[in-house]
């Protein structure tokens, strides 16, 4: 049995009632950073690897078989021999990276050593363990002497030269190294390559024509080149005699991920537009080895500012965004954008299906239905209030609501929904996110999972927002499903509790949206991407 939605007197209603609005950057109260935490336990880079914008580079080091470069998220290193990147290491808990500013390898032991200001941090990569320090005087420069390799690091302060033994401790005063390596400058790059001076109006621009700066500088472990650090285009890396230095990129452009999209080849991420960053969209492969960030349309950027949903059909992909339904493509980086003005409800789209050819969206103001050639029609043109989540199976649109779950039927005028939603408050909640759990369509309210079986039965699951904090999104994995909220995501079935979730501090920050692809569950943040192995986080 079913029942209309009669929008003037339901959906406008509960909106002064206070039903929450759709808002950026997400579902309900807006979403603020959280305090870094410690994990719950020492994750290796295989099951866990956290990967943010290394756009921006503080230090980098060179060393046989890795170059680390350090930005304010984190460490990434890098394999020169096979030219591919080996992914990025998370620094200690507690621990302001944004605050080193030089690096160098030691040649005992390829570690990598870290300048702060007030102290030293030592990745071992083969271990995966990292040591730190402070130094009272200060430090302002780290380098190790070749002509006595076992004397440890040393560290310049303001009282002149100090070492530190290689296995960490404490400063003692010492003579300046003799035969110093890691002490390289942008200046010592330039003079060997003077090419970078003149082409620096070419080298030192970015996709929107802004200007960036050279950072650090580590000459290449064969003396064939540099690796450039910059402020604003990650990586280069220069050929002795070379012209143009060629680009390494790695991780996002940057931190705040907005959607997430498994496709065949990787994971689409679409990352926020904020004060020092541009809206960006970037393909990240399951090894973390490769990155590919779609140039904007024009030096303008994109003219979002935030992706709600990301989908695909064909070989484009369309975004739900906060001024319009945006198709891209991504092997030439066309976009045209459907507002107003070319048929949608609202600019304002919160989300986006793909189904048979056709894409449906949800805005602020009413559903539509877009073909190929980017016209949209409405379809339940009398239902003209928020639509937050959709979910397009046969001929039936579910739609999640402020106050539930309805349906689109096709031909319908207005929006109806099973009499037995109705009867109960459980079932008047805002709906967020849709999924299929084999037959089983479930809906996700703030606070738990409702479901429907393959007979038409509804029925509400147990709380899990004690757990996982306010309920924001979800994704089918096998049996059961991923939830994500405030505090964290964790795997349900539609009428169980939360197992083994993962919290703040096993994510970096806040969730902000789920996907499943190349046997890993994604999770993207407020500060950055997570990239989670299955085998390792299933119950």
């Amino acid at each position: 049995m079913l029942r209309v939605l009669r929008t003037p007197r339901v959906l406008v209603g509960a909106a002064l009632l206070g039903a929450p609005l759709l808002g950026a950057p997400l579902l309900g109260a807006p979403l603020r950073a959280q305090t870094a935490l410690p994990p719950s336990r020492d994750w290796s880079p295989e099951d866990r690897a956290v990967v943010g914008d290394f756009s921006r580079i503080t230090a980098v080091a060179a060393g046989m078989d890795r170059v680390f470069v350090a930005s304010p998220t984190g460490l990434a290193l890098y394999d020169p021999q096979f030219q591919r990147w080996q992914g990025s290491v998370p620094p200690p808990p507690g621990v302001d990276f944004s605050r080193v500013f030089q690096a160098a390898v030691d040649p005992l032991d390829g570690s990598a050593w870290f300048a702060k200001p007030d102290g030293w941090l030592r990745y071992q990569p083969d271990l995966r363990t990292w040591d730190q320090g402070t130094v009272p005087a200060g430090v302002r420069a780290i380098a190790f002497d070749l002509d006595a390799p076992g004397a440890g690091a040393y560290v310049r302060t303001a009282q002149g030269w100090m070492t530190i033994p290689h296995g960490g401790g404490i400063a003692m005063p010492s003579p300046a190294p003799t035969h110093p390596v890691g002490l390289a400058t942008i200046g010592d790059a330039i003079r060997s390559n003077p090419a970078l001076q003149a082409n620096s109006a070419q080298i030192l621009l970015d996709n929107r024509l802004r200007s960036v700066r050279y950072t650090a500088a580590a000459r290449s472990y064969d003396g064939r080149g540099w690796f450039l650090g910059t402020w604003g285009v990650g990586l280069l890396y220069v050929q002795d005699g070379g012209g143009l230095p060629q680009r390494l990129p790695f991780g996002l452009p940057g931190q705040r991920v907005g959607a997430l999209f498994g496709a065949p080849d990787g994971v689409w991420v679409a990352t926020d537009r904020t004060v020092q960053d541009d809206a960006g969209l970037t393909l990240v492969d399951g090894e973390l080895t490769r990155f590919q960030t779609l140039r904007p349309p024009s030096a303008l950027g994109y003219g979002f500012q935030h992706v709600y949903r990301l989908t695909g059909q064909g070989k484009a992909l369309w975004a739900a965004t906060d001024a319009g339904l945006a198709r891209i493509d991504p092997a030439s980086g066309d976009t045209r954008t459907l507002d107003e003005g070319r048929g949608l409800p609202d600019a304002r789209v919160y989300a986006v299906a793909s189904s048979h050819g056709l894409i449906t969206v949800a805005t602020a103001h009413g559903l539509a239905r877009v073909d190929d050639s980017l016209k949209a029609r409405r379809i339940a043109k009398n239902f003209t209030d928020p639509a937050y989540a959709l979910s397009v199976r046969d001929d039936t649109t579910w739609v999640g609501t402020p106050i539930g779950v309805f349906a689109a039927l096709e031909g319908a005028d207005d929006l109806v929904q099973p009499a037995a939603l109705g009867t109960s408050a459980l079932f008047r909640a805002p709906v967020y996110d849709f999924a299929w759990v084999g037959d089983t369509l479930v809906a996700l309210t703030p606070d738990r999972l409702l479901y429907r079986d393959a007979r038409g039965t509804w029925a509400a699951g147990p709380v899990l927002s004690a757990t996982l904090g306010r309920l924001r999104m979800l994704v089918a994995d096998r049996d059961g499903l991923w939830v994500g909220g405030d505090r964290g995501v964790g795997f349900a079935r539609p009428n169980t509790l939360a197992l083994r979730p993962l919290l703040l501090g096993d994510l970096p920050d806040v969730p902000t949206s789920l996907a499943i692809e190349d046997g890993h569950l994604w999770v993207g943040t407020l500060a950055g991407l997570v990239r989670w192995r299955l085998d390792a986080i299933r119950p």
